[in-house]
């Protein structure tokens, strides 16, 4: 009985043996093929990040070369209107005028190009200091007077009637934000209004801009921040864009310690979009 144990034994220890080192090829061979699968990944992903790169730069360099002739054609135009040059007939100055528009987006889309070539680079610098966001919300909404009334939207300010304390952040780039936010509100209002609104809420200051615009599908959520993400509904109402807008709001925003989000109940229900800043009251 004890032979016959042993011999059992022994026979299942050398099947066992057999079977550990069939699994140990097989592992192997798997781990070499895993390997050589994340060696190539390796190489795929650092050519991907040399073409990222490449593009980057190419973006950076064009828009760099689009800017200043732009810039150029913006004043020559301005100073065509003004009648610098000599009076010119109505139907100049409404051609003028469309020039004048197209190359202003031209301009702005250099700029969202120009800032997301920073952005995804690194080299976006931001300007820090006291800022009276209350004083800066009027001054935007000041820009955006003569285009609220072409378009026959009424355009409202709701400050609180205490004082604010400054927030420190970067005074150009938020106006940036809160310009872009405003521009949007606008542009997708076809009747209406569209209200900035300023709070204090715990330690933050948050502005809102509310608008009785075209509303968000609850679909387009997730892709609203998204790079060259724009609503499906746009083309209905012919407006102009890229799709970089919110998506460089989105990054400047972060960078400056804040939150941006957009809410909206639907389609034709209007939208708010919403950015808080922390505060930082001046130390003395």
């Amino acid at each position: 009985n004890s032979a016959r144990l042993y011999l059992k034994v022994k026979t299942f220890n050398s099947e066992l043996q057999k079977e550990v080192k069939k699994a140990t090829t097989k592992l192997r061979a798997n781990n070499e093929r895993l390997q050589m699968m994340a060696d190539r990944l390796a190489v795929a992903n650092d050519k991907l990040r040399k073409l990222d790169n490449a593009k980057s730069e190419f973006i950076s360099i064009a828009s760099h070369q689009l800017r200043t002739p732009l810039t150029a054609i913006k004043g020559f135009v301005s100073l065509l209107l003004e009648g610098s040059y000599g009076k010119i007939s109505a139907e100049v100055k409404r051609v003028l005028n469309e020039v004048y528009t197209s190359n202003e987006r031209l301009i702005e889309l250099v700029e969202d190009l120009l800032n997301i070539s920073r952005i995804e680079s690194g080299r976006i610098e931001y300007n820090f200091e006291e800022v009276d966001l209350k004083k800066l919300c009027q001054e935007i909404m000041d820009t955006f007077v003569i285009r609220s009334k072409e378009k026959h939207l009424k355009l409202a300010l709701d400050l609180p009637s205490d004082s604010l304390p400054e927030v420190l952040t970067d005074r150009n780039k938020i106006r940036e934000v809160i310009s872009n936010l405003v521009d949007n509100a606008l542009k997708y209002t076809p009747k209406g209004w569209v209200k900035i609104k300023v709070v204090k809420i715990k330690n933050d200051v948050q502005i809102s801009i509310t608008d009785t615009g075209i509303g968000i599908n609850k679909k387009e959520f997730p892709f609203l921040f998204s790079k060259f993400s724009r609503g499906k509904d746009i083309n209905r109402i012919n407006v102009g864009g890229t799709g970089l807008g919110l998506y460089v709001s989105r990054k400047i925003v972060e960078d400056l310690h804040g939150k941006i989000w957009v809410e909206s109940r639907g389609e034709n229900q209007g939208a708010t979009c919403f950015v808080e800043l922390p505060i930082k009251l001046k130390t003395k």
